[in-house]
């Protein structure tokens, strides 16, 4: 494992921010979905 100071910009993070939130909407109600996406970030 490989930790490091980065600014979120990369590919990897795209795609795990963007199928964590796919399956928070999948599975929850909007309203109860409290994550933010890549923007927000």
């Amino acid at each position: 494992m490989e930790i490091k100071i980065d600014n979120l910009s990369g590919p990897e993070v795209k795609q795990l921010l963007t199928e964590h939130l796919d399956d928070m909407y999948a599975a929850s109600p909007a309203e109860c979905v409290h994550a933010l996406d890549l923007t927000e970030l």
